[in-house]
């Protein structure tokens, strides 16, 4: 229920995408009802089934991930394709990720995953975070919207480290990895630049 997932699901039911919103809620803390509760509340105002996963005494990122897929293996039709909200900002932070684990020609993000049952795409990889915001400020969406409290914890997440420490520092000098994220999205999907 971050900006990013509100905004890039109510952007879709605007174009006239046949959209079905899907929520797992990994009770690993309090915020985890909050976010259920306000998905069930978007759901209500888009007149949608609100379709609802639940996690099971999960401890780390890798249990979560595996759960949100087994989920949707044991939820979704065959052939479904999930959609994520992903912008060139995680891409980003993924790529910096990539580098310090000495793998920086590594893919930060694909634009599809392939599993058994389901894919999953990352159909705004060149929209960034701020135009998610935008969006959900025109659109009155900031009601809906809970920022995961998770995100500014800086010890023990790298990924946190750098979205709030490197990439900051990397801006105040005028830096930007944007471009280069940029052109290595349209190369994947195969836009000439």
């Amino acid at each position: 229920m971050g900006v990013d997932s509100v905004a890039g699901y109510f952007w879709m039911k605007t174009k006239g995408y046949n959209v079905t919103p899907i929520h797992f809620n990994h009770k690993l803390r309090e915020q985890n009802n909050a976010m259920e509760t306000k998905f069930h509340e978007l759901c209500d105002k888009t007149n949608e089934k609100a379709i609802v996963g639940y996690g099971e005494n999960l401890q780390t990122e890798v249990e979560c991930r595996e759960a949100r897929l087994n989920f949707y293996q044991e939820t979704l039709e065959e052939n479904s394709t999930i959609l994520t909200a992903h912008h060139i900002n995680d891409y980003v932070e993924g790529y910096l990720l990539n580098c310090f684990r000495g793998h920086p020609n590594h893919t930060a993000i694909p634009l599809k995953s392939k599993f058994d049952k389901f894919s999953i795409l990352h159909p705004f990889l060149l929209t960034r975070k701020k135009d998610f915001v935008q969006f959900a400020e025109r659109n009155h969406l900031l009601n809906y919207i809970i920022t995961d409290e998770t995100n500014k914890k800086i010890s023990g997440s790298r990924r946190n480290w750098i979205r709030n420490f490197i990439v900051p520092e990397m801006e105040k000098q005028k830096l930007s990895l944007e471009k280069t994220a940029e052109k290595r999205i349209k190369k994947m999907m195969g836009v000439r630049t």
